[in-house]
């Protein structure tokens, strides 16, 4: 894939967001991205409710406008604009995201397990975006010595393409090696059943094994100065595999098939419960996902398709005239 060109940053002058600015802005100097910086004033929020309109709006705009101090204050030559919108937050940036490659936003983890599966917003943003989303712990040190990029892989190979794919790129850009990892096994309190009846299960972890090993050897072919590894990991579920193995890395990613009926029932276990946990810098990426230059060709396509329906029409329209 080629570079990304454009990363959408939601901003809410909190400290997390700051946090999630600060990695959105060094990910965009590496790839010579535009940042897009972008506040959104919900009118049924508490906060806001009652409040007067000039002195909120001059309240957002300060807010922008310290948000893009930081940045300069690293990047001086980053191409990057500001703006504010009305509306609700996470329909905001979902929309918006559509002209852009990725959005970048803090994490948002309420005081109850209730809140931080309903209410946290990047989760919720994640799975309804046409886009990669990253979301970026409150608690992320930009100075930590982290290494290397994960990306989970599930048995479906379709719903991970796309996250392997941003991984690979993404190991390029930041200069890190590449980790692709399974996750297979039974829940604890199966276990011992599981080992009444004989076990069994080494087959599930060789068949994983075997499926990286297909996707690392394709990997090292296209690319073989990156340093790709893929492991099967036998673990209690998923979410476990993917917190354990991720918790030093720089990035981890997930590929997710959300969007629609109820967001896949309730978000994906695994994706809501990574995100519930969050650890380090998580992209989720769809698997519908159409990379930039991709996304260019269809655009053209598109564009290509409507010169010829409006040749079409001037030519229909003269022959009417002439028989006319």
């Amino acid at each position: 894939m080629e570079t990304l060109e454009s990363i959408l940053v939601g901003i809410d002058g909190s400290e997390r967001g700051k946090k999630a600015l600060k990695w959105a802005a060094r990910l965009a100097n590496r790839e010579t991205a535009h940042l897009t910086l972008l506040a959104v004033i919900d009118p049924t929020s508490d906060k806001i409710a009652g409040s007067d309109h000039k002195m909120l709006r001059e309240a957002v705009e300060n807010v922008l406008e310290e948000a893009q101090q930081l940045v300069r204050a690293d990047y001086p030559e980053l191409a990057m604009d500001a703006s504010y919108v009305s509306g609700d937050i996470v329909e905001a940036l979902v929309g918006a995201a559509e002209s852009h490659d990725m959005i970048v936003m803090g994490s948002h983890h309420g005081a109850t397990v209730a809140e931080r599966v309903w209410s946290a917003k990047g989760l919720r943003v994640s799975v309804s975006a046409s886009v990669p989303t990253v979301v970026v712990p409150a608690d992320w040190d930009p100075y930590h010595e982290a290494k290397g990029i994960v990306v989970g892989v599930g048995p479906q190979d379709e719903i991970s393409d796309k996250a392997v794919e941003l991984g690979v790129h993404l190991a390029k850009v930041l200069e890190e090696p590449l980790e692709l990892i399974s996750s297979w096994g039974i829940p604890t309190l199966l276990s011992r059943s599981a080992e009444f009846m004989g076990g069994g299960l080494a087959p599930v972890g060789e068949s994983f094994q075997r499926n990286l090993d297909a996707r690392v050897a394709a990997i090292r072919d296209a690319e073989p100065e990156l340093e790709v590894e893929g492991h099967s990991v036998e673990a209690p579920s998923p979410t476990q595999a993917l917190l354990q193995r991720s918790k030093d890395c720089r990035v981890l990613l997930l590929g997710t098939h959300a969007r629609s009926a109820v967001s896949r029932a309730l978000f994906g276990s695994t994706t809501c419960g990574v995100l519930a946990h969050l650890q380090v810098p998580t992209a989720v990426v769809p698997a519908e996902y159409a990379y930039p230059i991709e996304r260019k060709k269809a655009s053209r396509l598109s564009l290509r398709r409507l010169l010829l329906l409006g040749l079409w029409h001037l030519v229909a329209a003269g022959a009417l005239a002439h028989r006319s």
